[in-house]
């Protein structure tokens, strides 16, 4: 009995959930010369949580957050003897925007990562950004990145997770 007290008062998260948002396959255009890299997400992605968390029928939300952000290399752009990594990449930076017109929301950093290094799958370092308002207005996620456009096109997925607290 005293443990069940215990997590009722200390806000424990027992109702928290989490919610799991595919990134689109992606493709970096790669060049026989070097050259600065394109940027990743070439196009926007929209983290449709709204109808996810309504699907949950929890009542009110407190926050959301991203609790992890991962990239892997897909076999899409690998033939026969291809080996893709993303060793081409120096840095990404990962922001979120409301899309509202008229928002008084600026728009954050809410992820990053340096020198991911010859790995196929990568996770991203979080920044800690409650993002229900921009859940609440709309989202869009886009990139900001830095390195050398790979030898050859690399196909990349992932997958964001959010964990929802309700209040």
């Amino acid at each position: 009995m005293r443990l069940v007290i215990l997590l009722l008062f200390t806000g424990c998260g027992i109702a928290d959930f989490d919610i799991t948002q595919p990134v689109p396959e992606q493709e970096v255009q790669g060049s026989p010369l070097p050259g600065p890299l394109a940027t990743l997400f070439p196009i926007p992605l929209n983290l449709d949580l709204s109808s996810k968390i309504k699907a949950q029928d929890t009542g009110p939300i407190d926050s959301v957050t991203l609790t992890s952000l991962d990239l892997t290399i897909t076999s899409t752009d690998e033939p026969a003897g291809d080996d893709d990594d993303w060793s081409f990449v120096t840095s990404i930076d990962v922001f979120v925007a409301s899309s509202k017109s008229g928002t008084t929301l600026p728009k954050v950093k809410i992820a990053h990562a340096t020198s991911p290094g010859p790995v196929k799958t990568f996770s991203f370092e979080l920044e800690s950004v409650n993002l229900k308002p921009y859940v609440d207005e709309g989202s869009v996620v886009d990139a900001e990145s830095s390195g050398n456009a790979p030898p050859d096109a690399v196909s990349y997925d992932g997958q964001g997770v959010f964990t929802v607290h309700p209040l």
